[in-house]
């Protein structure tokens, strides 16, 4: 950094970095009385960081200390608020008139793609019908671009035509500002660089397109990403302005009168990247900060990313607390990412390298036309050739800017090597950028998945096409797929081996869809990119336990291998608690009590008194219940069972009985039991599969001789009985015995004794001798 001053400064002008760098050492401003912050309309992040900064020094360090905000266009009341009720000192400046043009309300708004050429056209016509020098704002380098093309193919006659934005030569600079030689007119192609940074001379007209290139950053991507706005009403007075500073002007605004603008710009603490602004504040000891004075307090989500990244780079601890390799980081005064690379490489040796690599990322671009070439590797060795005095093609390479990048990278690491280590240039890319270290996703189609999770595609055309692992710096966010600028190549080995604290392995388990069973799987991962997967045996755990019974939770319980028993026993149950004489409980919490009851008791075979029966509750055998809580009932039997044809193999009959206590199979062999002996002396099966209504399936003949249909749950609920035929086939269904024998049996008789003349048919059934057998073997 360039310094003039002694101990005879009066006066010091700094950026507002650096007044944030003397702030940090001298917190209290000893030998300063008065700060003056100037343009502070431009509201960068740098200026409301030393403003919050000064305001907590001058409440608890320096209550003399005086802060005066000075500005072309300011908020002066919320300033005023925010500086104790500061008194407003107007001072008007002198102004010619500037008559302002606006589009006619029927024009219609340009598009992005026909602005050029509507400048280009505006343009020619002012130089018909006006005199004097035009200055044009245009939105960005591209369509600064576009119109000096156009204006140079338009044959004009003593035009000077220059260009000014950011990154140019002093020289070229020089060139937009002075004015035109004599008997020319100039027009100035700018972007909002010309609006309050520089005076330009002899300027009449200003042509406004009222948009303006913003740098946003999304802590969703991690990535800023260039957006184009419409200006403010301030930035429309500022540079309209521009057209009366030395006589009347015009000014020709490309956009309707109507249009609504904001009152004020975004202040850029709204839109930028917090980091190094967070690694500031850890360094002022501030870890709250809602604690300081903001005009506008910086958005909650930007500063959670700054936060994570500036953990993930050992700048501060899990507590927001900086650490001893932050404060080492912050006394760089560059982008905390860099500064960590910067640490990175002198451990290793290589501080050179990432001085040269430093300046490549972040300045402007050395070659001259760099469409398809994002390799930084590249740049690096044509910088250091430029650094040992080596012939370049300057028809390739803007070789002035290679002279000043090599002047900011000695600032970095003044020592110069004549040999540079090509090889470890991704490795340090790396250290700066461990979140966007990117792993192809598909040969040939130039798709990447980065370690943060998002996307980026390369160009089919560029030399890092297809290349297996590459560390991005720069890449455009807008589309969901960003295209990458610039990148360089990384080893899997230089991961592995150097990147340690950013990869994680760790077991995943998983349901393989195919042999449908659990399978675990090592995975070794670098954020969103997995690096290596390998089986490995699976053994018994929660995570395998949890994975399968979700499995089978999806799968329903149908797929388990429910016998005849098993099933008769849940309809049993069900039934029961059916018809229980007290069924208010809920049924879960009488299911666990159950369950717990059958657990401490299931050795107890001493029968419980009738007035515990009555009360007794049995457990939720249902579909519903059963699917629910399979970590209750059915995790206990899946101890080192991983595949689907284990769990069909589970006798489910068991391990549902083994749920009941003894005194509840007991009971329930009382209330529902499995058979019923018929008159002919038959046990015959009951069908609980209906809980409503149980079903006694049986031979017509059966049940010669009996009058009452047979019970369940001691007598209270009437079984409906299926009379079969010989061929077991339904021939009447009722839960009146007797009043078939009386009423319907006659019929049934007429009906099936033609048809079964070997069976017993009898006039009167209540008199006849039950049987299973024909008359033959009566």
């Amino acid at each position: 950094m360039e310094s003039v001053q002694s101990k005879k400064t009066q006066i010091l002008i700094v950026t507002e970095g650096i007044l944030t760098r003397k702030l940090q050492h001298d917190p209290s401003l000893e030998d300063i009385a008065l700060v003056i912050f100037d343009e502070f309309h431009e509201r960068s992040i740098h200026a409301d960081l030393s403003l919050a900064l000064a305001l907590e020094s001058q409440s608890v360090l320096r209550e003399d200390l005086k802060l005066l905000i000075m500005s072309a266009t300011l908020n002066t009341t919320a300033i005023s608020k925010l500086l104790d009720n500061a008194p407003v000192v107007l001072s008007e400046g002198r102004l010619f008139p500037v008559e302002r043009h606006y589009l006619d309300p029927s024009a219609t708004l340009p598009s992005k793609r026909e602005l050029p050429s509507y400048i280009h056209k505006r343009l020619l016509r002012i130089l018909e019908l006006e005199e004097g020098n035009i200055l044009v704002f245009l939105p960005g380098i591209r369509e600064i671009k576009s119109v000096e093309k156009l204006l140079k193919s338009s044959n004009l006659t003593q035009v000077y035509i220059s260009t000014l934005y950011g990154n140019l030569s002093k020289n070229d600079q020089d060139r937009a500002i002075k004015a035109p030689p004599e008997g020319y007119r100039k027009i100035v192609l700018s972007t909002n660089i010309a609006q309050t940074s520089l005076t330009i001379e002899g300027i009449k007209i200003v042509v406004d397109s009222g948009l303006q290139n913003i740098s946003v950053f999304s802590p969703f991507s991690g990535m800023n990403a260039l957006e184009r706005h419409f200006i403010s009403q301030d930035a429309a007075t500022q540079r309209a302005g521009r057209a009366g500073r030395l006589s009347s002007g015009k000014a020709y605004h490309i956009w309707h009168k109507s249009k609504i603008l904001l009152k004020h710009d975004i202040p850029e603490i709204l839109l930028a990247d917090l980091t190094q602004m967070l690694l500031e504040l850890a360094l002022w000891g501030n870890d709250e900060i809602e604690a300081l004075s903001w005009l506008d307090l910086p958005p909650s989500s930007a500063i959670a990313h700054a936060k994570s990244l500036l953990i993930q780079l050992g700048a501060l601890d899990l507590q927001g607390v900086i650490t001893k390799h932050g404060e080492a980081m912050s006394r760089f005064g560059l982008h905390p990412r860099l500064a960590h690379m910067i640490l990175k490489a002198q451990a290793l040796g290589v501080a050179y390298e990432a001085s040269l690599l430093a300046v490549i990322i972040t300045e402007k671009d050395i070659y001259r036309d760099a469409r398809h070439s994002s390799d930084i590797k590249d740049r690096i060795e044509i910088l250091h050739s430029v650094a040992q005095q080596r012939e370049i093609p300057s028809h390739l390479v803007d070789l002035r800017q290679c002279r000043m990048l090599l002047i900011n990278a000695k600032r970095i690491e003044k020592v110069q090597k004549t040999e540079l280590n090509s090889q470890i240039l991704g490795l340090l890319l790396a250290f700066a950028y461990p979140d966007r270290i990117a792993s192809l996703r598909h040969a040939n189609q130039g798709t990447y998945l980065l370690s943060n999770g998002k996307g980026a595609m390369l160009h089919r055309e560029d030399e890092l096409f297809n290349t297996r692992f590459l560390v991005i710096s720069n890449l455009n966010a807008q589309a969901k797929n960003a295209t990458i600028y610039k990148a360089m190549e990384i080893s899997r080995g230089d991961i592995e081996t150097y990147l340690t604290e950013h990869i994680e392995v760790y077991d995943a388990v998983t349901w393989n869809e195919k042999f449908q069973r659990v399978e675990v799987r090592q995975i070794t991962r670098l954020g969103a990119i997995v690096l290596k997967e390998m089986q490995v045996k699976t053994t018994q755990s929660n995570e395998v336990l949890e994975v399968l019974l979700d499995e089978l939770g999806e799968l329903g319980l149908e797929v388990l291998n429910w016998s005849k028993e098993a099933q008769a026993l849940r309809d049993r149950v069900n039934f029961v608690r059916l018809h229980s004489e007290d069924n208010t409980t809920d049924s879960s919490r009488n299911s666990s009590e159950t369950m717990a009851l059958a657990s401490s008791k299931g050795g107890t075979k001493a029968a419980l008194p009738s007035s515990a029966r009555a009360l007794m509750k049995f457990p939720d055998f249902s579909s519903e219940y059963l699917l629910e809580n399979m970590d209750e009932w059915l995790a206990p039997y899946l101890t080192g069972i991983t595949t689907l044809k284990a769990c069909q193999n589970l006798n489910l009959h068991n391990i549902l009985l083994g749920l009941l206590s003894y005194d509840q199979t007991q009971e329930l062999d009382t209330l529902a039991p499995t058979k019923q002996e018929v008159a002919s002396g038959s046990k015959v099966t009951i069908d609980y599969s209906n809980p409503t209504q149980p079903i006694l399936a049986v031979r017509l003949q059966e049940m010669f001789g009996s009058r009452v249909t047979p019970k369940v749950m001691r007598r209270k609920v009437n079984l409906m009985l299926h009379l079969l035929s010989p061929a077991m086939r339904p021939m009447q269904i009722t839960q009146d015995l007797e009043s078939f024998w009386t009423n319907s049996y006659s019929d049934v008789k007429k009906e099936m004794r033609g048809k079964y003349k070997k069976h017993y048919w009898p006039d009167n059934p209540l008199e006849a001798v039950a049987t299973a057998r024909t008359k033959r073997f009566m």
